[in-house]
């Protein structure tokens, strides 16, 4: 029963810790303070109810050691890739753009998402059991997976997509090809709001609220550019392309959201205390 108590405790410790040091790059040093206060202790005490017996000097060191570089890690990973899309961002964002999107498709931010997932795991087990757990094979893996990553986000540098209040649809891709779609050139554009499901986020699966542009051709071409993350940020560069939509007199519809669509767009604005008002202007509601 306390090893279970304990499993269960050093589970939370670790998610409470890798959530608080996420934080703690965009929100302050107060998560620092619940990283030491909180969600160490909690790691801590999981691990004495697990071993059964008084922790000694050495595996104090251990296990602090095990938590610092799980807890930092991880977000740090993420991190270093969430400032690689804000860096293509202000590498290749101009003067007139409405939206900038740092792939081209959904396929190249899943395989870069994916990759570094990977990685993630194939370093974890180093971490938990010792640098030298694994030989050769695991370390030569896991230097070869870091290769591939780093020659991955190298190779895609120059891919995305971008809404131009002039321009456009601006398309560039990582083997250089860049294709403009001009405003007279898009036929309709629909707004969608659906649930994503199952998305690796940076801290959990669980499914989240998602919107879509999607700009049609009258040759029967389109392209999507989407949001997962309500916010008022979110809210008014949308705002925008819906607005200079409007401008453009391109026949525009915003799809009706369907019960299970409603109750997580309700249950995101709760949770991040939006108010609903320009929301539900925004996506007619």
């Amino acid at each position: 029963m306390k090893k279970g108590i304990g499993i269960l405790l050093i589970a939370s410790g670790i998610l409470f810790g890798i959530t608080c040091t996420g934080l703690l790059f965009t929100d302050g040093v107060f998560y620092l303070f619940l990283f030491i206060l909180l969600a160490f202790p909690l790691f801590m005490v999981g691990q004495w109810l697990r071993i059964g017996h008084s922790i000694t000097k050495q595996s104090l060191v251990k296990f602090t050691a095990i938590f610092v570089q799980v807890a930092f890690l991880i977000p740090l990973i993420f991190q270093v890739f969430n400032n690689y899309s804000k860096l293509k961002n202000e590498t290749f964002a101009r003067e007139g753009f409405l939206w900038f999107q740092s792939s081209s498709s959904s396929a190249i931010g899943l395989i870069g998402t994916l990759l570094l997932i990977v990685l993630v795991l194939s370093i974890m087990p180093k971490i938990l059991f010792g640098w030298t757990h694994g030989g050769k094979p695991l370390t030569g893996f896991i230097l070869s997976l870091f290769v591939l990553t780093v020659a991955f986000l190298f190779i895609t540098w120059s891919d995305y997509q971008a809404i131009h209040e002039e321009e456009g649809i601006v398309v560039s891709t990582w083997w250089g090809k860049q294709q403009t779609v001009d405003w007279a050139s898009v036929d309709s554009v629909e707004i969608t709001p659906y649930v994503l499901k199952r998305v690796a986020t940076k801290y959990s699966k669980e499914p989240i609220f998602a919107w879509r542009f999607e700009f049609k051709q009258a040759n029967g071409d389109q392209v999507s550019f989407k949001r997962t993350d309500l916010s008022t940020y979110n809210l008014e560069q949308s705002q925008r392309v819906k607005e200079h939509i409007q401008k453009e007199n391109i026949q525009l519809s915003v799809g009706q959201m369907d019960e299970t669509t409603t109750k997580w767009y309700e249950l995101e604005l709760e949770l991040d205390n939006l108010n609903p008002e320009p929301f539900n202007e925004f996506f007619n509601k």
